[in-house]
């Protein structure tokens, strides 16, 4: 998919959370500035959350979203989004003591990453999901969801 906007690009991520059952662990790859931030931002509307709540997590490591009971969170019971800045991380057993995983495979909540490769042995090889952001141009963005 291709976006010439931080609008489309939230647009495309409401596109694709209405996909989402739970249970999804879904890995955000691309370089700083490629439009991850602002594709969760779509992601965060989509199940009533404010946009404004989300910020790239990379020095609180994950940031623990409720979903705020919209008609998008009804049907499948997903009470939580849980969205994790593996950046700064420097040795992976890191993440254990972040009490994260807990949320990986669990049917009430959607896990995304960014920066995963930094944390792949704890990533669930069912249920996940990859997207990638290419930056194309100053506002354009090629979004491949895999």
């Amino acid at each position: 998919m291709f976006s010439n906007s931080q609008e489309q690009t939230i647009e495309i991520a409401k596109q694709f959370a209405s996909t989402l059952k739970g249970g999804e662990v879904v890995c955000l790859y691309g370089n700083l500035g490629a439009g991850k931030t602002m594709f969760m931002k779509g992601i965060a509307e989509y199940f009533g959350i404010d946009k404004d709540e989300i910020i790239s997590p990379t020095f609180i490591i994950a940031n623990h979203l409720k979903c705020l009971g919209t008609i998008n969170c009804t049907p499948t019971n997903i009470k939580n989004i849980i969205h994790i800045d593996a950046y700064r991380i420097e040795d992976e057993d890191n993440m254990l003591e972040t009490g994260v995983l807990e949320y990986f495979g669990d049917k009430n909540s959607i896990v995304f990453i960014e920066w995963s490769t930094k944390i792949n042995s704890y990533i669930p090889a069912d249920n996940k999901k990859e997207i990638y952001f290419n930056i194309v141009g100053e506002n354009e963005r090629d979004i491949n969801i895999k």
